[in-house]
């Protein structure tokens, strides 16, 4: 697999860590068949919940507390966030045809059961796990805003 692009993960309770897709993989208990939760599309994922406590099982974490959320963030600042309660199902698609994503590259995040309309999130480069319960019950998405001081200024 192709190992230049690392994701970035973090958790207060664990640590900040970048991973390459194939270190992410390593980590996961289980592989499986994209097909298993959302139906017509096909390729290789790794549950997120089961892939979040084994990634804290390996830092010998023993905050017992699961996360409130998830927020991810794509390469192109695209970013969603989404109660721990609303990802049961979700999954992390890495790998079709037994390459790297061609669309959606390194990582793509699938939620067949949340609330939000977002589905899915392209090209994911940033998953925080948060502890925040005021965060609310509803997924949330959009753009970053990202706005450099000279564009703040009127030009004459």
């Amino acid at each position: 697999m192709q190992e230049d692009l690392r994701i970035q993960v973090s958790d207060l309770h664990i640590k900040n860590e970048a991973f390459t897709i194939t270190e992410m993989v390593a980590l996961a208990e289980q592989q499986l068949a994209l097909q298993e939760r959302v139906p017509n599309m096909q390729g290789d994922a790794f549950d997120l919940k089961m892939w979040y406590r084994s990634w804290k099982s390996s830092r010998n974490r023993g905050h017992a507390e699961e996360p409130s959320h998830v927020k991810v963030e794509a390469i192109d600042e695209f970013q969603a966030l989404m109660p721990w309660s609303q990802l049961d199902s979700a999954l992390f698609l890495y790998a079709q045809g037994g390459q790297v994503l061609k669309k959606g590259y390194p990582i793509r995040l699938y939620v067949p059961d949340g609330s939000s309309e977002c589905l899915n999130v392209k090209s994911v480069v940033k998953v925080w796990f948060l502890h925040d319960q005021t965060l609310g019950e509803e997924a949330t998405f959009g753009f970053k805003n990202k706005v450099a001081l000279d564009e703040l200024k009127f030009k004459k």
